[in-house]
């Protein structure tokens, strides 16, 4: 499973230039609004569940669940 993520990482990096990659992570860092933190938390999560279910595809069990409150711990 573990290869697989790493796999679908390489993939994901294989579309962005270095450049691209650097500026998006800056700019992370300087999320300070509530909305912004949101929708950056609502993208985040959508791309964990993604991994999570190409990950899985091999598996004997195809499900995951994920408790909302342990992700957002405020």
């Amino acid at each position: 499973m573990i290869q697989k993520l790493k796999d679908l990482e390489q993939e994901a990096m294989d579309e962005l230039t270095p450049e691209d990659y650097e500026y998006v992570k800056e700019r992370v860092n300087d999320i300070s609004t509530s909305y912004e933190r949101t929708f950056y938390k609502a993208g985040y999560i959508d791309g964990l569940q993604a991994a999570i279910v190409a990950a899985s595809e091999n598996s004997d069990t195809n499900s995951y669940t994920i408790e909302i409150d342990d992700i957002f711990d405020e």
